[in-house]
């Protein structure tokens, strides 16, 4: 297994793959999921492209001052 950086983008895909499985698995069991567990998992996943935007903006603005130094 690799390391994945705190933080980043890869974090985040696979944050979001790990809830997807847990979505599926408990789909199969389940028919209906409470609205309750539908907003805090809404709530998280809106959290983690949130963040996910934050870092990409980051490296963007990052990769403008580099450009701008060359």
């Amino acid at each position: 297994m690799f390391e994945i950086e705190r933080g980043s983008v890869e974090e985040a895909i696979m944050i979001l793959q790990n809830l997807g499985l847990k979505v599926n698995e408990y789909e199969k069991t389940n028919s209906t999921i409470p609205v309750e567990k539908y907003k805090e998992l809404l709530e998280f996943t809106i959290a983690v492209a949130r963040k996910t935007n934050e870092i990409t903006v980051t490296i963007d603005e990052m990769m403008d001052d580099i450009a701008e130094k060359m």
